[in-house]
């Protein structure tokens, strides 16, 4: 476990606030970035049988990133979470290269 807290390409429990106000859960992230105000993050999902987005990503190492089950990142769910809602569940593990290199290209293709 890192002590320097998050990086690029590593899968954390992040906190998500429920719309309605009261309560919270945490749920899988990949870190795509830090910025001064907060983690700019892709959001996981295990469900991998529900409905498929644009530029979603089947994480093919699913179990060296720490996953518990077949995941998918879904990059058209990016948001920036203040930097305290990472860390209090802690770091699940990290993206294999091949993940890694196959999200890059999706979010270049993106914003081009």
């Amino acid at each position: 476990m890192s002590d320097k807290g998050p990086q690029p390409w590593e899968v954390w429990h992040a906190r998500f606030d429920f719309s309605e106000g009261r309560g919270y859960k945490f749920r899988p992230v990949i870190v795509l970035a830090m910025r001064p105000d907060g983690t700019l993050v892709a959001m996981v999902t295990s469900a991998t049988n529900k409905l498929s987005l644009e530029h979603d990503y089947l994480i093919q190492k699913w179990e060296a990133a720490g996953l518990a089950k077949p995941s998918i990142a879904r990059l058209d769910r990016i948001a920036e979470i203040p930097a305290g809602y990472l860390g209090t569940a802690g770091r699940i593990g990290c993206l294999a290269a091949v993940d890694i290199a196959s999200i890059r290209t999706i979010l270049t293709d993106m914003t081009h």
